[in-house]
């Protein structure tokens, strides 16, 4: 059997011509996402962490991957040309998120071909997480984070009145007495929301292989209500600290520094309902012996 991770240098040596091929033709595609990446308010700021948290997930799979014997198939050149055909595409359209999709369906392709449907089946969690690197359509991000304002600042305005305030809605604006907040798109609570949904999916990779699939989907799919609750508490927060001392406390620091204590209790109440989840398939665990 024939180790995979076992490298001679001529295996290096194809695989250096690969990467610099790769990074020719799919370098519009990255430059675009770095980009993205530094963007000033990015939803995708994490975006640079993808990449490495992918390929330290591929590491954690080495003993697995060695016991494989790399068997290519002609059958991942369908997908390779496929997706290099719509990268170039999209290019030429200049459609970004297009073409990042269509690298990374590249890779998945490059992978099926050179060492075959078993080692591909073994990356899929490694592979599909690099989805996460792809920014979404511009047009759809700043439709959702509009929405999620406007959700944001309707809900505010009706649980303000349970905390004494007195509250009424303009748009993304809340109007309280002596003050009006406007809820922009740091507090839309999309960007908390990407990256909470990043992170659980990265999370279920580590979690043993008792915990039954619709478990993990239960995980990431709880992501979602989590981080928009925890953005709502931040919101009301500010509004509250605006409302009782001015508008110039709910910004700086605070308003940083609430964002960053509010997405921590989120990724505190994901890991609760993880370890919950767990005890759910261990049962016997529980059980007095």
């Amino acid at each position: 059997m024939v180790a995979l991770l076992r490298l001679r240098a001529r295996d290096v040596l194809v695989g250096m011509v690969f990467l610099g091929i790769f990074l020719v033709l799919f370098w519009p595609a990255l430059a675009w996402m770095a980009e993205r990446f530094d963007a000033p308010d990015s939803f995708y700021s994490h975006g640079w962490l993808v990449p490495l948290a992918s390929a330290w997930l591929i590491w954690q799979r080495r003993d697995a991957l060695k016991r494989l014997t790399p068997c290519p198939s002609y059958a991942g050149l369908g997908l390779l040309i496929a997706s290099v055909t719509v990268h170039v595409l999209a290019t030429w359209w200049r459609v970004h998120w297009l073409s990042g999709l269509a690298m990374l369906g590249s890779v998945w392709g490059l992978v099926w071909t050179l060492w075959g449907r078993a080692v591909l089946q073994a990356l899929r969690a490694p592979l599909f997480f690099l989805l996460f690197m792809v920014p979404l359509p511009s047009i759809l991000l700043i439709a959702t984070s509009f929405r999620l304002k406007l959700i944001a600042a309707s809900l505010a305005t009706h649980l303000l009145p349970f905390l004494g305030i007195a509250a009424h809605q303009a748009g993304s604006m809340i109007q309280v007495p002596g003050v009006s907040i406007v809820i922009d798109d740091a507090c839309s609570g999309l960007r908390s929301l990407i990256t909470l949904i990043a992170l659980s999916t990265l999370w279920t990779t580590f979690l043993p292989p008792s915990v039954k699939r619709w478990q993990r989907w239960t995980i990431i799919a709880s992501s979602i209500p989590i981080a928009l609750a925890a953005n709502m508490v931040r919101i009301l927060l500010l509004v509250l600290l605006a409302a009782i001392y001015g508008p110039q406390v709910a910004s700086g620091f605070i308003h940083f520094g609430s964002g960053v204590v509010v997405f921590g209790v989120a990724l505190a109440s994901l890991a609760w309902l993880s370890q919950w989840l767990l005890q759910l398939t261990a049962p016997e665990a529980a059980t007095p012996s």
